[in-house]
């Protein structure tokens, strides 16, 4: 289950990455523009100096590009400590959604815009799908695997004592006591 801290940190993700998307997008376009103005002036190592400082210098193209990265720095956080089967389609599908919602409110052409909702609207509903498996799964685990899960521990402690002896070894593991068994179950 996705505590409270774990789905903003997603949805902060999913806006880091989302949002930059069509601002880079643009920025670039506007670097490109600039280039081909220059393009014609130099050609060579000078020319190829320029167009990268002018990459640099625009703000336009490095901020969006700076935010992306703290979205990125953020998911590796969130992936410590989060489901990995519902943080990386969460975070991307969020990014999606809000790349498109960022670049409608941008004034960019949609070629399609029903089928872009239509599309943000199936991928949001396929997480939302992971989402309920993962809560069923975890339902089951909880009342199905803790009786299981133990009876197995019991069976294999039973097992290993019965061929204890002190510093005996067992497979590829040297027993010393049987809390060293419990302890590796």
């Amino acid at each position: 289950m996705v505590n409270v801290s774990e789905a903003l940190s997603l949805l902060l993700v999913g806006v880091f990455w989302g949002c930059t998307n069509p601002f880079m997008r643009k920025g670039f376009i506007e670097t490109k523009s600039t280039k081909q103005q220059q393009q014609g002036q130099d050609d060579g190592l000078k020319s190829f100096i320029l167009n990268k400082l002018v990459l640099l210098v625009n703000m336009k193209v490095w901020l969006p590009y700076l935010l992306n990265q703290c979205g990125s720095l953020l998911y590796y956080k969130t992936l410590a400590s989060s489901n990995l089967t519902l943080s990386v389609p969460i975070c991307n599908a969020l990014s999606l959604a809000f790349s498109c919602i960022t670049s409608a409110l941008l004034g960019e052409r949609m070629n399609q815009p029903r089928r872009a909702v239509f599309g943000v609207i199936l991928v949001l509903l396929g997480v939302g799908v992971c989402m309920y498996s993962s809560e069923i799964d975890e339902l089951a685990r909880d009342h199905l695997l803790p009786d299981a899960d133990i009876n197995l521990q019991e069976q294999k402690i039973n097992e290993y004592s019965q061929h204890f002896e002190e510093g005996e070894v067992i497979g590829e593991m040297r027993v010393d006591s049987v809390e060293d068994v419990e302890l590796e179950l």
